[in-house]
């Protein structure tokens, strides 16, 4: 764990200038007078006619598919992502020195942060009859150019012959993409799947779709969502000569589910969207769908996308990629001649690997598994009773008691899906069948839910004795934040991510995204530096401190656990600080046209491996005859940086690497010692998922 100290708002004070060292790229290529394979030639082509480009109402020539690209721009990435070819008995197995750091299957070995450039030029450094001499190894080259959109291929060194490695890019324009769901009454049977044509669409329900900045508006031409346009005959959006739309006045604004149940949303650019459904307003519908725990679903879309999904199929007939399933909460006819009852109690549970040990689970989708500890009731579950005898048509569907417990009555003899679930749906719904006979009470017995995600909890303390532990009468310190981030150092995009502590220290990522890799927690803050922290997590029977500076601790988040993670910090004593610190990040979208206001965005991932060289300032001693910043303090170099002037530190940017000694333990916190599993003592580094 390396230390984190104060922001870079302390250079002017302390006197000091920072400089970021990239490392020389050889992107001066070499002219190859014999044909080795080791050197490489690249042909840049585009990937398809379009009679469109660049401008064609402006009678200009549209582009060939295979025309030669003159002018581009290119980077080469070394691809560190593993070898599925490398022999079991080479490093890969359990019996080998030093498993796993010698494996390379991509499954196995510690998947690094970042891919690094070993080369980056232009049409003038490497084209078709100028190579690049590279190392043996596996390669990515992205090329870029005005009118194209990015794209790149991948090649091995050594190749088969000189022949140029092509990489065709897609001409501008590109097609729009969409976004499609289906919207349907889960109700033959409650199960969070659509059972069409039995079970019907839903409308007026409104679609809302996100990406990573908020909620999405507008479509490519900028006008609001769902904004028709004049077509042609083949259903394309007629353009004028400035390359706009004639929007057909009165739509657009809102998303609607048809008389299917179809929300489609049309005209949007390649991106990650979240679609939700949002029923019409004073309606009572509950959703039983969920991708991974979430009430939104992941739309993944390149130009041209339709929305439509092959993996679900009506007849062949094409499906929409994302599912979004409603019941109405409905009752059993009061009938006191029908004494058939079924109740129960459903509570949360964790399951473990290995199973054994524990319980088994009860319950539909995982029943006959072990390995299973009880950890709360559900609180207010939702309970469906689905009628096998009748088209499978839900009958009831209701919520039980803070306490877990439901209780149906007036059941009529038969045979019956019961369907359960949680209502923010953080747990993977259930169901089970049951049968009624005789007017007869039927007792479930406890219902068991697992979880989508992993919770992190803990507090963050005044650590007044230093030893890591939070000793009674050390309080919690309020407003601490607190990241989940992955190894790239970026913030994971998926649940939660960022919390800060409460009045009393404590801290709670409820549904942290459960990866099974390792990601990084942070806890950070200018003011404090770090004693250590102290660790337990489900199956541990007694807790672990690591006392230490750090910032940053490993964690392997695994679906349905959990574990608790306590830091230990002290404010820096008067006149002292944690010296200067920064990140260096990719900077692949920045939104700040002045560099000096640029901040990292969340997804922008770091880059390790680079020289932070710390100098001093040279002190202007005469303003009229040395050319010095506005505040006359310091001179300036020719290029209007600061004049660089005694070396007083480097640093290089840290670079991820995976925990060792790790101990696997089952439900009852019994050490694990399976074969795939490295030994948890020896400094062996420890496996992922």
């Amino acid at each position: 764990m390396n230390e984190r100290r104060p922001t870079l708002a302390t250079l002017l004070r302390v006197g000091l200038l920072i400089v970021v060292a990239l490392a020389g790229l050889p992107t001066q290529a070499a002219q190859v007078a014999h044909a080795a394979s080791s050197t490489l030639y690249i042909r840049a082509v585009s990937a398809r006619t379009e009679p469109k480009w660049p401008d064609a109402a402006a009678g200009a020539p549209g582009i060939v598919q295979g025309a030669v690209i003159s002018e581009y721009k290119y980077i080469i990435n070394a691809d560190n992502v593993g070898d599925p070819s490398q022999a079991r008995n080479a490093g890969c197995s359990p019996a080998n020195a030093n498993y796993p750091a010698n494996c390379q299957w991509p499954s196995i070995r510690a998947q690094t942060s970042a891919a690094p450039i070993v080369a980056q030029g232009d049409q003038t450094t490497l084209n078709q009859s100028l190579g690049l001499d590279l190392p043996n190894g596996n390669y990515l080259i992205s090329v870029m150019a005005d009118g194209y959109k990015i794209d790149g291929a991948h090649f091995t060194i050594p190749l088969a012959d000189t022949t140029p490695v092509e990489v065709a890019l897609q001409p501008l324009p590109l097609p729009a993409a969409t976004v499609r769901a289906q919207v349907f009454e889960d109700n033959a049977p409650v199960n969070s799947g659509p059972d069409l044509p039995a079970e019907q669409g839903l409308a007026g329900f409104r679609g809302v779709i996100t990406d990573s900045l908020g909620e999405v508006t507008t479509d490519v031409y900028g006008n609001p969502l769902c904004t028709k346009y004049e077509t042609d005959l083949n259903g394309a959006v007629i353009l004028d000569e400035t390359g706009s739309p004639t929007a057909i006045a009165g739509t657009g604004g809102s998303c609607y589910s048809d008389a299917n149940g179809i929300i489609e949303i049309p005209n949007l650019g390649p991106n990650r969207y979240a679609l939700s459904a949002i029923p019409p307003d004073g309606s009572n519908w509950v959703q039983t769908t969920t991708l991974e725990g979430n009430h939104d679903w992941d739309s993944w879309v390149q130009e041209g996308a339709t929305g439509n999904d092959t993996e679900f199929a009506i007849a062949g007939e094409p499906f929409p990629a994302s599912i979004v399933g409603f019941v109405k909460p409905r009752q059993l006819p009061n009938n006191p001649a029908v004494t058939g009852e079924i109740k129960g109690v459903i509570d949360a549970v964790k399951v473990y690997a290995p199973l054994n040990g524990g319980l088994p689970y009860n319950g539909g989708i995982w029943g006959g598994l072990s390995g299973t500890k009880i950890d709360k009731p559900i609180e207010n579950p939702w309970v469906a009773l689905s009628d096998l005898s009748n088209g499978d048509q839900a009958v009831y569907v209701g919520q039980g008691d803070a306490n877990g417990s439901f209780d149906i009555k007036h059941v009529p003899d038969g045979n019956y899906i019961l369907t359960y679930w949680d209502g923010p749906q953080t747990y993977i719904l259930d169901l089970v069948n049951v049968t009624v006979k005789n007017g007869e009470v039927v007792d479930t017995g406890v219902l068991f839910l697992t979880g989508w995600f992993t919770t992190i909890s803990g507090y963050v303390f005044n650590d007044i004795n230093s030893n890591g532990i939070r000793d009674p009468g050390e309080s919690g310190i309020a407003g601490y934040a607190v990241a989940l981030k992955r190894r790239s150092n970026t913030l994971m995009d998926r649940g939660s991510v960022v919390v800060t502590t409460d009045v009393n220290g404590y801290y709670v990522l409820e549904n942290a995204y459960p990866l099974t890799q390792w990601l990084v927690l942070e806890a950070y803050s200018d003011r404090y530096h770090t004693t250590g922290v102290t660790y337990q997590t489900d199956t541990q029977t007694t807790p672990t401190t690591v006392l230490g500076a750090g910032v940053d601790v490993n964690v392997l988040p695994i679906i349905g656990q959990s574990g608790q993670l306590d830091w230990g910090v002290q404010a820096y004593a008067p006149g002292t600080n944690g010296g200067i610190v920064g990140t260096v990040s990719y900077d692949t979208t920045r939104n700040e046209l002045d560099p000096r206001f640029a901040a990292v965005e969340n997804w922008q991932p770091g880059i390790p491996g680079l020289d932070v060289n710390l100098y001093q300032p040279v002190v202007c001693d005469d303003p009229e005859t040395q050319s010095c910043d506005a505040d006359g303090f310091y001179q300036l170099a020719a290029d209007g940086s600061y004049l660089k002037g005694m070396l007083v530190n480097t640093y290089i940017t840290e670079t991820w690497a995976r925990p060792k000694d790790c101990q696997a333990r089952d439900v009852n916190g019994n050490s694990v010692d399976q074969q795939v599993l490295p030994p948890a003592t020896g400094g062996y580094d420890c496996l992922e998922g």
